[in-house]
């Protein structure tokens, strides 16, 4: 099986579809979303029940990976006026009639990667520095890092440094993948199509959607 990695999503619902309508095959290949499903885009719910829908459809073949977004809106759900973004975004979820409660379960219960013997992706990726990369508050953890990645011996993938010129950046030293190519500022949602032993085969890309600036 190849896998398909998409990256940060962010409530870019019609790009997003559009992406997994046109180059995704579940016949012969994992799709793994790295976080950042919600926020910050105008249709966070929807991109929440596709999300919910192709992970029931296609059980052990989609994983939807945590992301510092996710964990800032159940962070702060509860506290309005405290976050715009959020209250948009739970905004957004209600108008819709998403339980809340069930949401908020699906996104703890996220994983935090995604893992073979030759990749490894997570949200943010493994800090040279971090001593607690995994840990859910660790400001250089897999959720939050914003530095330079440790060469682990395995190809990483992540998102969450946009990238401004819209393209996915490899790493050669760090052996890693930046895919967040900004899809809810207008340019393009990425995914990189990989090999089961980590061999990068191809780069895809949907411009984001009118619909979705």
């Amino acid at each position: 099986m190849n896998v398909l990695v998409v990256g940060d999503v962010h409530g870019c619902y019609h790009t997003f579809k559009k992406l997994i309508e046109e180059h995704w095959n579940p016949d012969v290949e994992f799709l793994i979303q790295v976080g950042d499903l919600i926020n910050k885009g105008k249709r966070s719910g929807k991109t929440y029940l596709l999300a919910k829908d192709l992970e029931e459809r296609y059980p052990h073949l989609v994983f939807f990976l945590k992301g510092n977004h996710e964990v800032r809106f159940i962070d702060l759900h509860k506290y309005p006026g405290k976050d715009k973004v959020i209250d948009k975004c739970k905004a957004d979820f209600l108008k819709r009639d998403i339980n809340l409660k069930a949401a908020l379960k699906w996104f703890q219960d996220r994983p935090l990667k995604w893992e073979n013997p030759n990749i490894l992706i997570t949200h943010a990726g493994i800090s040279k520095y971090s001593k607690d990369p995994f840990g859910a508050k660790a400001r250089r953890g897999v959720l939050h890092n914003r530095g330079a990645l440790k060469n682990i011996g395995k190809l990483q993938v992540h998102g969450h440094l946009m990238q401004s010129t819209g393209q996915p950046v490899h790493k050669k030293d760090s052996n890693s993948w930046c895919i967040d190519t900004a899809a809810w500022t207008g340019k393009f949602l990425t995914g990189i199509r990989l090999t089961y032993g980590g061999e990068f085969l191809e780069t895809v890309q949907v411009p984001t959607a009118e619909k979705d600036r």
